[in-house]
């Protein structure tokens, strides 16, 4: 990769946002996408208990009204790009729509309907982003979101400990769970690293954010993670990302591949304890069972699913998981198991496709010299995919994650009026 990123044609982006219109958008997309991070507002709603209340729950629901609201029209400002925009992108389309019209053949088609509406706005507001956001502008905007979420999962660690602590002792910071602070400060991380390169905020606030990132990420004990960020750290650096000279590159290689092939050698040898050393056992915590559980329903209707994070609504299906696995599985433990169940073969290959084409994108912006993108996106991307390997994140209608993924998407896609 180039260390120097080449000067761009400027896309029909809007950069100004002087004047009442500009500013309450720029309120409304930071709004949301603090919203979609999950931080302080479940917590504080589920308190000192170990998941939400139905009561609750329809109370947090309310905070997305804004969001079905104000998103229509900020599409319908700019109608003709966005239309471009989504027939230039008929997978994403398709994937939108097949979640809608799941609707039809759900087992709790209230609630598929209800999901796939909220998954269709930030569908569209994802669009949005992509189209009013040059590369740098979305980037420091998340440089931002990251600094705020891990200021405010710190705050609530040495305000709140009690609140904050989940019983095994491990952190959850300003979040209902330490896989989602881990998850937050994961993110935290990569976009600290991408910021740090291209030189997006001062050496210190980075310096800062990656010291209470990385301590929030080990404290919150979310092995997933911390392997991921580990994994594709590792990778950005070495691949030039870092902007190291060739001999401390080296000589991080030669190290990491003597770590590499003792870790490998201790799996072979002690696989009991180098699992426990993650809080995990050789079912992957459960994981196993789990999924041959849901292999099993899936099989019962491959091809139309269930409805779109329908499944997992039903009382009498997660008491029955309860009763056949001894632990109360909120969900799949698996975003592709998770789709599949939902929305079926159809469901799964498109979402694949979707992500396949994003990375595509990810990779031609390195090619035409946008590197402050495409590094980011194939970061985010890259995480997005590997952890939901364990984890079910995939296609989470209000998620930080999805609405990057297609603003991500479209950013790095063709310009509305053709060019590249």
């Amino acid at each position: 990769m180039s260390a120097v990123p080449l000067p761009l044609p400027e896309r029909d982006t809007p950069r100004s946002t002087a004047g009442a219109a500009g500013f309450f958008a720029e309120a409304f997309v930071a709004y949301v996408l603090f919203v979609s991070t999950g931080a302080i507002l479940p917590l504080l709603a589920m308190g000192e208990g170990t998941e939400l209340a139905a009561e609750d729950s329809a109370l947090l629901r309310l905070t997305l009204l804004p969001i079905l609201a104000v998103v229509p029209i900020l599409a319908a400002a700019r109608w003709r790009t966005v239309l471009v925009t989504l027939l230039r992108n008929p997978l994403l389309v398709a994937l939108v729509s097949l979640a809608l019209l799941s609707a039809l053949w759900s087992v709790a088609p209230g609630v598929t309907a209800r999901r796939a509406l909220a998954f269709t706005m930030f569908s569209l507001l994802g669009v949005v982003i992509g189209l009013r956001y040059r590369s740098r502008e979305l980037v420091e905007r998340l440089l931002w979101l990251a600094c705020a979420v891990v200021a405010v999962s710190a705050l609530f660690q040495l305000a709140l400990p009690r609140l904050a602590t989940m019983s095994d002792g491990a952190w959850r910071g300003a979040f209902t769970h330490k896989n989602v602070l881990g998850q937050a400060a994961s993110f935290a991380l990569l976009v600290g690293l991408v910021a740090w390169r291209h030189r997006l905020a001062p050496r210190p606030l980075l310096i800062g954010l990656q010291g209470v990132a990385g301590l929030l990420l080990l404290a919150s004990r979310s092995a997933t993670s911390l392997v991921v960020t580990l994994l594709l750290g590792a990778a950005y650096v070495l691949v030039g990302g870092g902007g190291l000279p060739r001999l401390a590159r080296a000589a991080i290689v030669s190290f990491m591949s003597a770590a590499a092939a003792l870790l490998g050698l201790w799996l072979l040898l002690f696989p009991e304890h180098a699992v426990a050393l993650l809080g995990r056992d050789l079912t992957l915590t459960g994981r196993l069972p789990l999924w041959e559980h849901v292999l099993g329903v899936i099989a019962e209707r491959p091809w139309l699913g269930w409805g779109f994070h329908a499944v997992w609504a039903l009382p009498g299906f997660a008491d029955y998981v309860l009763w056949t696995l001894g632990w109360a599985a909120p969900n799949a433990h698996s975003g592709y198991l998770e789709v599949l169940m939902g929305l079926g073969v159809p469901g799964l290959t498109l979402t694949v496709a979707l992500l396949g084409l994003a990375l595509t994108r990810a990779v031609r912006a390195l090619h035409r010299g946008d590197v402050l993108l495409g590094e980011l996106a194939l970061l985010l991307l890259g995480a997005y995919l590997l952890r939901n390997l364990v984890e079910s994140e995939l296609l989470q209608q209000t998620s930080l994650s999805w609405l990057l993924v297609v603003a991500l998407l479209v950013r790095a896609g063709p310009a509305p009026d053709g060019r590249t």
